[in-house]
C-alpha cells in the first residue's frame, strides 16, 4: 500500500475498508486538486445501519443518564454555578460585577437555561444534559472511523458509563470535554476533506472551551502539537521545486524551541507540585509527543518557506476559529471599560481555584502492575493468531462478569479495576508514538491514519491535565473518554487480527463496571458514601434529590424569615444558601472573600443576617478566629444549622 492519502485497502476493524476520494478542494493557487479521502461503511453496513446504531446510543444513554441526572450534588459547586447564572440573569458582567471562579461565558449559558427552563438548579441539569446528547454522536462518529456502527455504538457507551452520569452537575470541566470531542470530530473531518472551515471550527470549539473555563487551553496547546505532526508528514516527501534537498534548519530551529518551550512551560505550572506520580501522570505524555515531534524534523528535507506556509496554512484557520467566541464575547468588556478588570480577574480566580482546591495525588506509579493485564488482553488480540477464537472470546467474557459482579462487592478489586483505567493515558500515548514511529514508512498503514492516531493521542495526553493539581476521583472522568478513543483509533489501526471476541469481552467489562460500580457509588463525593436521598421542596431546588433534603428546606426558609430587607453575608463556601434562600450578597465574592472584605461585608448598614460555615469543603477557606469573633460581637443572636452557624441582630 502507498504511504499517501489515496492509498486503499487498510484494515480497520478486522474487515477490508474503501478509501474513496469523496471532496475536491480549491488549492491555495486556485486550481482545483483532490485533497483527501473519506471512509466508506464496510460492505455489509449501510448508512441506514449506522443511524439506527446511533438511535440505540442515543435512547440507552439518555434513559439511563435522566434517571440519574436528578440526584446527588455537592452543595458548593451548584451554588456557584446557579449563583453566576443569577448574577448574570440580573444583568451583572462576571470579573466586573462579582466574582467569578472560571471564565464567565458558562454562567451566560447558565443564565440562559434560567430564562427558558426557570430559576432553579435543574434547568442547569438539563442544559448540560442536552450539550451531553450532542456530545453522543460526536464519539460515535469519531469511533466510525476505525470500527464497524456496532462498535462505534459500543465504545460511545463505554465512554457514557465512565464520564458524565458519574456526576450530572452542570460542570464546566464536562463543556470542556464536549467542546474537546466537538473539535476532534471537526478536526477527523478536515483530515479527510481538507476544507479549511473544518478547522476554523475546530479552533470555535477551543475558543469556546476556554471562555467557560480556561483550561480549555489544553485542548489548543493538542491541537497545536498536532498540526505540526501535521505539517511534517505533508512536507516529509515534499515532491521536487517545492523544496531542496538541505534540511530546513530554520524551521527546525523554530519548531524544536516552540516543542521545548511548551514542555518547560509545563514543568514551570507542575514545578510547585511536581513529584514522580505527576511526572508520570501529566509530564510523560507531553515529553513522548514533543520527542515523536522533533525526531520527526530529521527526516523532513522541505525548504523553510514550504513548511512555513504549509504550517500556517493550517494555523490561521485554527486559530481565528479560537478567536472568533473570544472577540464576541469580549464586546460587553469593551463597551464597559472593563477588559482588563475581566483579565486580572481572570489570573486572580485561576491562582486562587489552584490554592485552595490543595492537593490530591494522582494514583502512584507503583500500581501500574493492574493496567498489565489489560495491555496483555489488548495485544493478544491484535497479534496473536490463538487468540481470536469464540472460545477464548467467552472465556474472556465470563472472566469479565465474575470481575465485575466481585467488584460491586470488593473494594479490594473495584479499586484495581479503576487503576487499570487510572494509570492508563501515559501509556496509550507511548503506545501510539511508538506505533506512528515504527510504521512510518511501512505500506500498512496511512499518513491519514497515522494523524488520527496523533491527534486522538495529542488531546488524550494533554487533557489529562485538568486531574491537575485536585486528581479527585471525578477528575478522570472529564478526561477518560479521550484515552478510550485513542486507544481504539491505535488498536483499530494497527492490529492485524480481527480480535472481535477478546476486544467485546473487554469494552463489555469496563462499561459494565461504570453502569455497576462507578455511578451508583457517586464517585464525585470523596469524603463519604452518600446514602438514601430525598426530594428537596424549595421551589429554586427544582425537585433535586439529596440526602439532606429536609435540612436545607429548613435552612433556606429559616433564612428568609431572618432577613426581611433580603440582605445576607454567608461567608466562607457556603454559595448555595444564596441560591436557595433568594437572598442577595452584599459582598463581591458569593463563594468567599479575605478577611478584610469579610469585615468590610459585615459593616454593611442594614445587614441583618450573617452566616459562617464552620467546616468548608476545603480547610484553607475557614473563617479566621477574629473575624468570627467580630461578627458574634455586631451579631448577638445565634443558632446554629449543622456545619453552618448563623447570625443576626434582631
Amino acid at each position: 500500500m502507498k504511504d499517501d492519502l489515496g492509498a486503499g485497502g487498510a484494515k480497520v476493524g478486522g474487515a477490508e475498508l474503501n478509501l474513496e476520494i469523496r471532496v475536491r478542494e480549491q488549492a491555495a493557487d486556485g486550481s482545483d486538486t483532490v485533497s483527501a479521502t473519506e471512509p466508506k461503511a464496510q460492505k455489509n453496513e449501510t448508512w441506514l445501519m449506522q443511524t439506527g446504531v446511533l438511535a440505540v446510543v442515543l435512547l440507552l444513554a439518555g434513559t439511563y443518564t435522566v434517571f440519574h441526572i436528578g440526584k446527588g450534588w455537592v452543595p458548593a459547586d451548584d451554588g456557584t454555578l446557579s449563583q453566576s447564572a443569577v448574577r448574570v440573569l440580573q444583568g451583572q458582567l462576571p470579573h466586573r460585577d462579582f466574582g467569578e471562579i472560571y471564565t464567565g461565558g458558562l454562567s451566560f449559558i447558565h443564565a440562559l437555561a434560567f430564562r427558558m427552563w426557570g430559576v432553579n438548579l435543574m434547568s442547569l441539569r438539563i442544559c448540560v444534559f442536552l450539550f451531553f446528547l450532542a456530545w453522543l454522536p460526536a464519539v460515535y462518529y469519531i469511533a466510525l472511523r476505525f470500527t464497524p456502527a456496532l462498535g462505534a455504538g459500543a465504545v460511545t457507551l463505554l465512554a457514557v458509563s465512565w464520564s458524565y452520569p458519574n456526576y450530572p452537575a452542570a460542570m464546566p470541566s464536562w463543556y470542556n470535554l464536549f467542546f474537546t470531542t466537538f473539535g476532534a470530530a471537526a478536526l477527523l473531518r478536515y483530515l479527510e476533506v481538507r476544507n479549511r472551515r473544518w478547522l476554523v471550527l475546530a479552533g470555535i470549539c477551543g475558543g469556546a472551551s476556554i471562555l467557560i473555563k480556561v483550561i480549555g487551553a489544553y485542548y489548543i496547546a493538542a491541537v497545536l502539537l498536532f498540526l505540526v505532526f501535521v505539517e511534517q508528514s505533508e512536507t516529509a516527501n515534499a515532491p521536487p521545486g517545492l523544496g531542496s534537498s538541505r534540511r530546513s534548519s530554520w524551521f527546525s530551529l523554530f519548531s524544536g524551541s516552540a516543542l521545548l518551550l511548551f514542555l518547560a512551560t509545563l514543568i514551570y505550572v507542575l514545578h510547585s507540585r511536581l513529584g514522580s506520580t505527576e511526572i508520570y501522570h501529566f509530564v510523560l505524555p507531553s515529553t513522548i509527543l514533543v520527542v515523536l515531534l522533533l525526531s520527526g524534523e530529521w527526516k523532513v528535507r522541505a525548504a523553510t518557506s514550504h513548511r512555513f506556509i504549509t504550517l500556517f496554512r493550517t494555523l490561521i484557520p485554527f486559530l481565528s476559529g479560537v478567536s472568533l467566541p473570544i472577540v464576541v464575547f469580549l464586546v460587553p468588556y469593551v463597551r464597559a471599560g472593563a477588559v482588563w478588570t475581566f483579565l486580572s480577574g481572570i489570573t486572580a480566580s485561576a491562582v486562587a481555584r489552584t490554592a485552595g482546591l490543595g492537593v490530591v495525588r494522582p494514583i502512584g506509579i507503583e500500581k501500574f502492575t493492574y493496567v498489565l493485564p489489560l495491555v496483555g488482553v489488548l495485544a493478544a488480540a491484535m497479534y496473536w493468531e490463538n487468540f481470536q477464537g469464540k472460545i477464548v472470546g467467552a472465556a474472556l467474557g465470563l472472566a469479565a462478569m465474575v470481575i465485575v459482579w466481585r467488584a460491586y462487592s470488593s473494594g479490594d478489586i473495584a479499586y484495581a479495576v479503576w487503576c487499570s483505567v487510572a494509570l492508563l493515558t501515559p501509556g496509550a500515548v507511548l503506545w501510539g508514538a511508538v506505533m506512528v514511529w515504527l510504521r512510518k514508512h511501512e505500506g500498512g498503514h496511512t499518513k491519514l491514519q497515522r494523524q488520527q492516531i496523533v491527534l486522538l493521542t495529542s488531546l488524550a495526553a494533554i487533557c489529562t491535565l485538568v486531574q491537575f493539581p485536585f486528581a479527585a476521583p471525578i477528575y478522570l472522568s472529564y478526561a477518560v473518554p479521550l484515552t478510550f478513543l485513542a486507544i481504539l483509533a491505535i488498536v483499530s489501526t494497527c492490529k492485524v487480527k480481527p480480535g472481535t471476541y477478546a476486544l467485546t469481552s473487554v469494552i463489555g467489562m469496563y462499561f459494565a463496571f461504570g453502569v455497576v460500580c462507578l455511578v451508583p457509588h457517586y464517585i464525585y463525593e470523596i469524603t463519604y458514601l452518600i446514602g438514601d436521598v430525598q426530594t428537596m421542596q424549595n421551589p429554586r431546588a427544582g425537585k433535586l434529590q439529596i440526602e439532606e433534603a429536609v435540612f436545607f428546606d429548613t435552612l433556606a426558609h429559616f433564612l428568609r424569615d431572618h432577613s426581611p430587607n433580603g440582605l445576607m453575608y454567608a461567608g466562607n463556601d457556603c454559595p448555595e444558601l444564596y441560591f436557595l434562600s433568594g437572598l442577595r450578597n452584599v459582598a463581591y465574592d458569593d463563594g468567599g472573600q479575605s478577611p478584610e472584605d469579610t469585615l468590610k461585608a459585615i459593616r454593611t448598614e442594614n445587614l441583618n443576617l450573617v452566616v459562617i460555615n464552620d467546616a468548608p469543603f476545603f480547610p484553607g477557606a475557614a473563617m479566621r478566629p477574629d473575624v468570627k469573633a467580630e461578627v458574634a460581637r455586631r451579631f448577638p443572636h445565634t443558632t446554629r444549622f449543622g456545619i453552618f452557624q448563623i447570625f443576626w441582630k434582631r
